[in-house]
């Protein structure tokens, strides 16, 4: 194991990257504010970046079938957001979190990895929320924007409470029962069971204590709107043809706002797209970044 100090980060905080490599991706962890920031990192290291940002409560696992797409030809990036996966939660006030947090942890994980151009971010669900909080606090390192099965406007008062209420309960309910409450909205009726196990699994392993976090800076963020009509970087969103979370309509409508919005409908897919119809969020995703690159040569 090799144990570097990287170049780029925030001098007040001591912070570590341990780097395990292997033929076919770089696992690295990143110590940062008494967490440990777990990443994959793979493809080309002189290709473009994208940033792989999975929702909640899952891991950056979800990514798997868009990983081997993209990697042979993109350097790929796929943390486990704090508290989940391989990432502890770390010293964090779990009673006042905010998606700051995840947004300034992904600044330091591209800096850890010695990222200095902007990278194309992709965000499923709450990902999306926190790309929108980087585009805010780290606009100089986003190019190009993917949100995925999310949404801009911020809760209304009886999605805030829900999210509060499972906050609170977290604890007591256990990730086991969240994951069986969560199941009816995820994943289209029509989801196949490997697509079901698969997503029921990943909830099942998260920490209540990184459920509730992030219930609550979900509750707390802010409506993006302006924020997305304002953008001037390409913008692709794409939704599942039966999310009920992340309606196609809202974004569609959302991706018409943006300047250079583009939106696409995933077919046979609820809001777990990438792992419902893998094969066509892969496609879909590879095909607007080679145009993006071709536009840029």
């Amino acid at each position: 194991m090799l144990v570097i100090k990287p170049h780029r980060l925030l001098a007040a905080v001591h912070q570590e990257i341990s780097l395990v490599i292997n033929r076919e991706a770089t696992h690295a962890t990143l110590k940062l504010d008494g967490a440990t920031l777990a990443y994959r990192d793979a493809g080309p290291r002189e290709a473009p970046v994208v940033l792989l940002v999975h929702g909640f409560p899952l891991t950056g696992r979800m990514w798997r079938a868009q990983q081997a797409a993209l990697e042979p030809s993109w350097r790929v990036l796929t943390p486990d957001l704090r508290g989940y996966g391989g990432s502890t939660l770390g010293d964090w006030p779990t009673d006042s979190p905010s998606l700051t947090r995840y947004a300034d942890d992904l600044a330091a994980i591209l800096a850890a990895s010695g990222i200095e151009t902007p990278v194309t971010l992709v965000g499923f669900s709450m990902g999306g929320y926190i790309a929108l909080e980087m585009l805010r606090r780290h606009r100089a390192q986003i190019a190009a924007l993917v949100m995925m099965d999310t949404r801009v406007v911020a809760d209304d008062e009886d999605a805030r409470a829900g999210r509060i209420k499972m906050a609170e309960h977290a604890a007591e309910w256990g990730s086991h029962r969240i994951a069986g409450m969560m199941r009816p909205k995820l994943l289209a009726t029509s989801a196949p069971e490997a697509a079901v196990r698969e997503t029921l699994a990943q909830i099942e392993q998260a920490d209540p204590a990184a459920i509730a976090a992030s219930q609550r800076a979900m509750a707390a963020r802010p409506d993006s709107t302006a924020l997305v009509a304002s953008l001037d970087l390409p913008l692709l969103a794409i939704a599942g043809a039966q999310d009920t979370i992340s309606p196609p309509e809202e974004m569609r409508a959302f991706a018409r706002s943006a300047p250079r919005g583009e939106f696409h409908e995933i077919a046979d897919a609820g809001h777990m797209a990438p792992i419902e119809n893998p094969a066509a969020v892969s496609a879909v995703l590879a095909g607007w970044l080679d145009t993006l690159r071709q536009e840029r040569s």
